[in-house]
């Protein structure tokens, strides 16, 4: 049985029939109006559905063409390595690029289980991973240097500024899924930074909130002010970024901002002064502490 049949068997067949329970004339006109407004709800969950299941096969759609890209370069790369058609130094260069795509490959993937994972209103407590301390200074140089390979073909570099950040105290976290913030942030901004431009990533602890604040800076397409407050809705592209690259999901920062909430703390983007766009987290150190079970070790302090 369908939404609207199910519905309709709530809405009486014969206001009439009812009216002498009812009573009075003004209680049949309520009752209608009840019912109207039931209508319009129904109509609008059964839109908000229809919204969800399209961009459920559109995501699938895009991540499946994403994927099957990666795939066949480290396959094409890897039939060539093993035919021994190209000589060491050129063997070296595709061996960088086999990581490259395998990094993107991975990133994708943990981007599409993350979607099934979050999309509900999680709270810390109901998620399975544990807290652990975490030291952002050394989580960022590990992610720049996991994607550094892909900015290569561009002439990107990536810039991790150790001082102030090294000085913060490690931050209590689920590790993976903030690792998962910070990976699209750093693969959002080599989406569409300028070729030979620099990603640079530095951060700073704030004593009197007791939070540690990354930024992450490129030089990308233009962030107009209509598209810094959808930046990070479900599925939304600016018209810039789906020219730029037409088979992105739209999904990385939506993803990246249910992560930050569930960790209450919060993600911002921003224009500077030089047009440059800069992306913030900002985490609490140990403000959930108890809120969820907890991992005794800890991470090396040192960024290098």
């Amino acid at each position: 049985m369908s939404m609207n049949n199910q519905n309709e068997k709530l809405i009486p067949e014969n206001l009439e029939g009812i009216k002498g329970q009812a009573g009075t004339p003004k209680d049949i006109s309520r009752l209608q109006r009840d019912i109207e407004k039931l209508k319009q709800d129904n109509e609008s969950l059964r839109q908000q559905i229809e919204q969800v299941k399209r961009e459920q096969v559109e995501y699938l759609q895009n991540v499946s063409h994403q994927l099957v890209a990666p795939l066949n370069a480290m396959k094409w790369h890897i039939e060539n390595l093993t035919a021994g058609r190209i000589g060491l130094e050129r063997a070296k260069k595709v061996l960088r690029s086999i990581y490259s795509q395998a990094t993107i490959a991975v990133h994708l993937a943990k981007n599409f289980q993350l979607m099934s994972n979050l999309e509900s209103d999680h709270t810390l407590a109901a998620l399975r991973e544990p807290l652990q301390y975490v030291n952002l200074c050394q989580l960022m140089v590990n992610l720049a240097d996991d994607f550094q390979p892909q900015g290569w073909d561009k002439g990107l570099r990536i810039s991790v500024v150790d001082y102030p950040l090294d000085k913060a105290p490690q931050v209590l976290v689920i590790k993976p899924l903030i690792s998962q913030v910070f990976s699209n942030i750093i693969e959002n901004a080599l989406k569409y930074s300028k070729t030979g431009s620099t990603i640079t990533i530095g951060g700073t602890y704030n004593s009197q909130n007791d939070t540690v604040s990354v930024d992450t800076v490129n030089e990308g397409i233009p962030l107009p002010d209509k598209d810094i407050e959808r930046i990070f809705t479900r599925g939304y592209r600016s018209l810039e970024a789906r020219n730029l690259y037409p088979a992105g999901t739209g999904f990385g920062m939506y993803i990246a901002k249910k992560i930050v909430d569930i960790h209450e703390g919060t993600i911002t983007a921003r224009a500077d002064k030089s047009s440059r766009i800069v992306f913030t987290v900002t985490l609490h150190v140990k403000k959930l502490q108890g809120k969820t079970r907890q991992r005794d070790a800890k991470d090396s302090s040192s960024c290098r």
